[in-house]
């Protein structure tokens, strides 16, 4: 969104040369009152790509933490409940307060709290709690690690999810299978925090450095993929669950479907390792594999023969379809980043006004 020249965050200042090989530009006193900056303080002054120029404090700026307080409706699901809790966290709030206004706080919400936090959420705790309210406060104030570790522990963690069903299919360990489906909570843990830091950075440009990110355009990309690990772990979850259904009978299942899942269990662990290495050419042949994948699937399921198991074939069919379809939309996020890498740039005249 473009701000307007009268708009009360921009000033017109002319550049001064000091010294004779530096320039210098004065700054507006509030603006330096407002982020309790005062002389001497050592600021960090970036050289963004867009032809712009961020200038920040060095340390960290102590905001002051404002409690968000969602009020109960008898209305309210607990989903509903239970979304608004995640959307604050992730919004980047510190203090999250749950309160029912007019009577106890049900038992069931409180309960929801409790293992919301405990599976969904990175550094949060329950501070104060009493029969109306809860108070959640996030201990994390800044990244506690860098965007591409904790990422590469998102994804790996996702793998092994993927790798472990894949074992327990051809056990036909139906314990096991159930266990993984517990195991989409942790990746759900990873969503939630990489979200949390991301939206964090576009108003922080020391979150940004932190996160080991250069400009903020990288965020949009960044948030995709996470969404997209977030989704195929899901569909992984839904494989599982159709495994431990116990109206299923899996001893009947094509053995085809193994072979492919193993495939696309090897897409997913390369194309990971391209959201670091930033490749075009590898980005374009793995989308080529995955349409090839996908285009194979399809023929499956369209030569799966009407039985009682049928059902069950084409729905681990078409939740491998899905994820490749996950797969694709992360190639499309390198390559479209990466996309300068292979084309030739010629630099055109500055036509005068």
């Amino acid at each position: 969104m473009m701000i307007p020249m009268n708009d009360k965050n921009i000033e017109r200042r002319n550049l001064q040369i000091s010294g004779g090989s530096t320039y210098v530009i004065s700054l507006p006193k509030k603006w330096i009152e407002r982020l309790n900056l005062k002389n001497g303080d050592s600021m960090k002054i970036v050289n963004n790509p867009n032809h712009s120029i961020t200038l920040f404090p060095d340390t960290i700026i102590q905001k002051t933490s404002s409690h968000h307080v969602i009020k109960i409706k008898k209305t309210d699901s607990l989903e509903s409940i239970k979304r608004k809790v995640i959307s604050l966290y992730v919004s980047g709030h510190d203090f999250i307060i749950v309160k029912s206004p007019r009577s106890k706080l049900e038992t069931d919400v409180r309960s929801m709290i409790i293992k919301l936090i405990r599976t969904k959420f990175v550094g949060t705790e329950i501070i104060e709690s009493d029969s109306v309210s809860i108070t959640i406060k996030v201990l994390t104030v800044n990244p506690e690690m860098k965007l591409e570790l904790a990422f590469n522990r998102m994804y790996k963690s996702t793998s092994n999810m993927f790798f472990e069903l894949i074992h327990a299919i051809e056990k036909n360990d139906l314990e096991y299978a159930e266990e993984i489906i517990q195991m989409d909570d942790e990746i759900d843990r990873f969503s939630h925090y990489l979200t949390r830091n991301l939206v964090m950075s576009l108003d922080d440009c020391n979150i940004l450095s932190q996160l080991g990110l250069e400009k903020t355009s990288q965020v949009i990309g960044y948030k995709r993929i996470i969404t997209c690990v977030e989704r195929i772990a899901d569909h992984i979850s839904l494989i599982a669950k159709i495994v431990v259904n116990p109206q299923n009978n899996l001893k009947n299942i094509p053995k085809e479907i193994i072979p492919e899942y193993e495939k696309t269990i090897t897409l997913f662990d390369n194309i990971m390792n391209l959201v670091s290495e930033r490749d075009y050419v590898n980005a374009e042949s793995f989308a080529m594999q995955i349409e090839e994948s996908l285009d194979n699937i399809s023929e499956m399921i369209g030569l799966t023969k009407n039985n009682e198991n049928s059902v069950i074939s084409k729905n681990l069919l078409y939740e491998n379809k899905r994820i490749l379809d996950y797969l694709l939309d992360v190639c499309e996020v390198v390559m479209n980043e990466t996309v300068d890498s292979v084309v030739s740039h010629n630099e055109s005249e500055v036509i005068p006004k």
